[in-house]
């Protein structure tokens, strides 16, 4: 059998952000630094978003996302600032960054099976630190590789041409323009409680058992 590729998305699949969680983690910072709340809900709503679409373009480094954050925001040592916020970021990543209750689990059956598992993210970390966060949420191993639009320079669905001339490969993904992307680039898309895929499940646990019938009925 030849070795299934299955690229992943990595939040919403495995992983999710608690934004109530970081928001009173991250309002702790705020007001230890004397930042008023005001401010931070102010530079959030009208600087932050192109600040995170520049870093999810790769036209930032994480580390200048969150300098120029801290800048806009009047804050005279911004550089410093934005060092002791990534480090308290990382610090306190699994009170906010939490896997699904099946996630490990179903990584492992993966895993065991053979399957290479490659994850992918738009987001303003490097690959880097996307191994750091997957290393501290003790689920590295499962991943063969990992990729972020950061350091690729590319968001989905336009990463997907990177990947164009591998096969077999299947995409797990959960919203409609990626399954869309996938397909176009070739792959046999699954979607998590998404119906635009070539196919549907509902719960992570099915995964395993679909993609085993994918194999001996598609012959993929």
């Amino acid at each position: 059998m030849r070795k299934i590729i299955l690229l992943s998305d990595v939040m919403g699949i495995w992983m999710y952000n608690d934004r109530k969680a970081y928001k009173r983690l991250t309002d702790t910072f705020f007001k230890k630094n004397n930042i008023k709340l005001e401010l931070v809900e102010k530079v959030d709503k009208e600087i932050f978003p192109k600040l995170a679409q520049k870093g999810r373009e790769g036209k930032l480094t994480y580390k200048e996302v969150i300098e120029n954050y801290f800048k806009a925001m009047n804050c005279k040592s911004y550089k410093k600032l934005a060092k002791e916020y990534i480090t308290f970021e990382f610090r306190n990543l699994r009170k906010y960054i939490r896997l699904y209750k099946y996630s490990k689990r179903i990584l492992s059956l993966l895993k065991k099976s053979g399957i290479r598992v490659i994850g992918i993210r738009d987001s303003v970390y490097s690959i880097k630190e996307m191994k750091r966060i997957l290393k501290v949420l003790k689920v590295e191993k499962y991943f063969d590789k990992v990729y972020t639009s950061n350091s690729l320079k590319v968001e989905k669905p336009r990463l997907f041409n990177l990947f164009k001339n591998v096969k077999p490969k299947l995409f797990l993904g959960h919203d409609d323009d990626e399954l869309l992307g996938a397909k176009k680039c070739g792959f046999v898309t699954i979607g998590l409680k998404n119906r635009k895929a070539d196919y549907y499940i509902s719960s992570i646990k099915a995964l395993p058992r679909v993609i085993k019938w994918l194999i001996e009925k598609r012959s993929l």
